[in-house]
């Protein structure tokens, strides 16, 4: 809320812009924000790929040792 002295702190640094300079900035944080949602996407698709692949070809990499016992050969 406004009413919070760190929110006014953060938002003093916006009073001086104007409405058309807040527009151009919020315009290029979504954009910002729009890519870094891809990237977020692209990593979870990747993690899936490698997860699948871990599954199918070696899977005892996945398994967790009961106890927290560790097997050394």
């Amino acid at each position: 809320t406004l009413d919070d002295p760190g929110v006014l702190d953060q938002s003093a640094r916006y009073y001086h812009l104007t409405h058309d300079e807040l527009i151009q900035l919020l315009l290029q944080r979504e954009k910002e924000l729009s890519k870094k949602e891809e990237h977020i996407q692209e990593l979870e698709n990747y993690i899936d790929q490698l997860l699948v692949r871990i599954m199918e070809q070696s899977p005892t990499l996945l398994q967790i040792p009961l106890g927290g016992e560790t097997k050394t050969k």
